[in-house]
């Protein structure tokens, strides 16, 4: 996974990120260029195209929903098999395949996830879309890289 949340796990409001940091959008196309990226129907309106450089996977109940440039589909663990498919295709040992929410889609993937790169940001406001209760006691912190405006940490599970 890859997220940025506030203090109290808090990724948007009215399907529009909280905050515009240039930094950290950086680091999230560092950490998901050349990966099978894996998002919810809203978080992809919200980008509002595929990502380039990346396998973009949408996740959504709505049948009618087809965009160019995306594999759209509407079982969440369909998204195991795409991964293993390309893992294979590529014959590589390191492959990822990253969550980049929202919060519907984070929390289903959660208790599946191994890593998670997170960017904490002190955030102070209203939302209406949250990442999931994390038990930390669960996480190993790989990595902690402290930025103007954000912390990141890179969280390995026990």
């Amino acid at each position: 996974m890859v997220v940025a949340h506030g203090p109290k796990g808090e990724i948007g409001l009215g399907n529009k990120l909280l905050w515009h940091i240039p930094e950290d959008l950086k680091n999230f196309k560092k950490l998901t260029v050349g990966k099978m990226i894996v998002m919810g129907r809203k978080t992809y309106e919200s980008i509002g195209r595929p990502l380039p450089d990346r396998a973009n996977v949408v996740i959504t109940r709505d049948t009618t929903f087809k965009p160019d440039g995306v594999i759209v589909i509407h079982d969440p663990m369909m998204a195991f098999d795409l991964a293993l498919e390309a893992e294979s295709d590529l014959e590589v040992d390191d492959f990822e395949m990253v969550v980049i929410g929202g919060g519907e889609i984070f929390n289903f993937f959660l208790p599946y996830t191994q890593k998670i790169y997170l960017s904490e940001v002190p955030y102070e406001g209203p939302a209406d879309a949250f990442f999931p209760p994390v038990d930390y006691k669960e996480w190993e912190v790989l990595k902690k890289e402290e930025f103007k405006d954000f912390t990141f940490k890179i969280l390995d599970r026990i």
